[in-house]
């Protein structure tokens, strides 16, 4: 059966607010659909046009894309999508792939999801892979020693150590070697997996892996912060005192919860609450701010300066030297940084090289906690 999959959606176009249906992909098998996966590199799939106003512009679709040959699988969520929402489309878009492909042909590649930003990261993920397999070769050079067994893949790996661990020491420490076990695709993969090792009549395998996913679960919902219902009065102090962008970027590296989706609601009913009040010229502050933060959070960072914050923080050894990097180069702290990150560590996977691919998610992983912590320091 095909592995790729569109399906007709209804839309509402945001310019003129009419209701239409258009066709989107879905999933995008690279060997079924290569004109799609090249319009993907260009960044031309679910682009939709309005009937009505002819507005042309992105559908807002989850896609999944798979390539055999390359033995990559890579998802980009819907726009705006909340964590759960993010795990929820890959759940269900994995278990579409998974269940469009004969089970004697299913590979362990497909137990490892590389997660995009967006349409935009996927392509852009995509375009440097590219580079990358066009790139001259090395001279060959003797084939090495067979090994004794193959190794099991890096997530299955994972789940077994995390089934091992017997105690809460234990366990910080398998998440702290393993960061990928708390990627929002996890949890889905290891679904998929409890089902084909179920299908095979590996009981006690598929149990096991329910077992990992349903822990896995349990942390994620712990580790989700709380949606906010106010902004905390020191961090919104501190934003009122910016006056410039360099210093909005400071005030966002100790207050990253300004960068949460909720903010921007939450200014807005600050302003109204000052309008009410008749507070014109705070209302004006506010909004002027408010403006200031929305074009902080969607400017993309300079390529320099993040390439020299991502290298600088590779390179750091200790907790000390992370922490000076940190304070040197606040944008690591931003939703920018995290996906550089991600993209990095899917190109040194596709290279080969795991160690570092595993320490970049690391790093990803321990800025997530540094976000964390301040923002709990500040509510």
């Amino acid at each position: 059966m095909p592995i790729s999959y569109r399906e007709q959606a209804p839309l509402t176009c945001p310019h003129c607010g009419k209701d239409f249906s258009a066709e989107i992909w879905l999933i995008i098998d690279a060997d079924e659909e290569p004109a799609a996966a090249a319009a993907l590199r260009r960044e031309e799939v679910n682009m939709v046009a309005c009937p009505h106003c002819g507005a042309r512009g992105p559908a807002g679709a989850p896609l999944l894309y798979h390539d055999a040959q390359a033995r990559r699988v890579l998802f980009a969520p819907a726009p705006g999508a909340a964590d759960h929402e993010i795990r929820e489309q890959a759940r269900e878009l994995h278990a579409l792939l998974v269940g469009s492909i004969d089970i004697e042909q299913r590979r362990p590649y497909l137990a490892d999801i590389d997660i995009a930003q967006d349409m935009s990261g996927l392509a852009h993920l995509l375009r440097r892979l590219d580079a990358r397999r066009r790139a001259p070769s090395a001279p060959p050079s003797p084939p090495p020693p067979a090994a004794p067994a193959a190794e099991p893949p890096p997530l299955l790996a994972a789940v077994e150590a995390l089934l091992a661990a017997d105690t809460a020491a234990d366990l910080e420490q398998v998440l702290a070697k393993h960061p990928e076990l708390l990627e929002p695709a996890t949890i889905a993969t290891l679904t998929q997996l409890a089902d084909v090792a179920a299908a095979q009549g590996e009981a006690e395998i598929a149990q096991g892996l329910r077992n990992a996913r349903d822990l896995l679960a349990r942390m994620s919902r712990r580790a989700e912060p709380e949606r906010l219902t106010a902004i905390p009065p020191d961090a919104l102090q501190a934003l009122l005192s910016a006056h410039s962008d360099a210093e909005l970027e400071q005030v966002v590296a100790r207050h990253p919860l300004l960068l949460r989706p909720e903010i921007d609601a939450l200014l807005a009913a600050e302003i109204e609450t000052a309008l009410a009040s008749e507070a014109e010229r705070l209302a004006q502050l506010l909004e002027a701010r408010r403006s200031m933060l929305a074009a902080f959070r969607t400017a993309p960072a300079p390529a320099n300066d993040l390439e020299t914050a991502i290298e600088a923080l590779l390179v750091a050894d200790d907790e000390d030297a992370i922490a000076q990097v940190i304070d040197q180069y606040p944008l690591l702290l931003s939703a920018t940084a995290e996906q550089a990150l991600w993209e990095f560590a899917a190109e040194a996977r596709a290279g080969g090289d795991e160690e570092l691919a595993r320490h970049a998610i690391a790093c990803r992983e321990l800025l997530r906690r540094v976000r964390a912590g301040l923002e709990e320091d500040r509510s």
